[in-house]
């Protein structure tokens, strides 16, 4: 899987290419348990990347900074209010679903998500 690691990199892709897209947010360094617990589980599985990549979906792993060194607004701007921090988006650019670290989770714990919000499915 090809992550994206740019927020607008990521909106202008979606938009332009009219595909789904899923934004993980998480801290942009090891400070952040949550999101290296996270990571963790995602590297000790493939099966987010492949059904991303079968389902035609972008991804995009964004590194954020600690709330006090946010001066750009992101959590602000998308509505975080924790990390790490999933958004799911359709093809259109409308938010279908949010999300943050699913407590005993895997992988596939993050497929069933998606396939819970994404409306393309209905």
């Amino acid at each position: 899987m090809n992550w994206l690691s740019d927020i607008e990199e990521a909106l202008t892709k979606r938009e332009s290419e009219g595909k789904r897209l899923l934004m993980i947010f998480k801290g942009n360094g090891d400070w952040c348990p949550w999101c290296n617990k996270l990571e963790a589980l995602l590297n000790e599985s493939d099966a987010l990347d492949v059904y991303l990549q079968q389902e035609g979906i972008l991804g995009a792993k964004i590194g954020i900074p600690r709330r006090d060194d946010d001066v750009e607004g992101i959590r602000q701007r998308f509505g975080i209010t924790g990390i790490p921090f999933l958004v799911f988006y359709s093809e259109d650019g409308r938010v279908e679903g949010t999300t943050e670290f699913i407590d005993d989770g895997n992988a596939s714990s993050y497929v069933d998500w998606i396939e819970s919000v994404d409306s393309s499915a209905f």
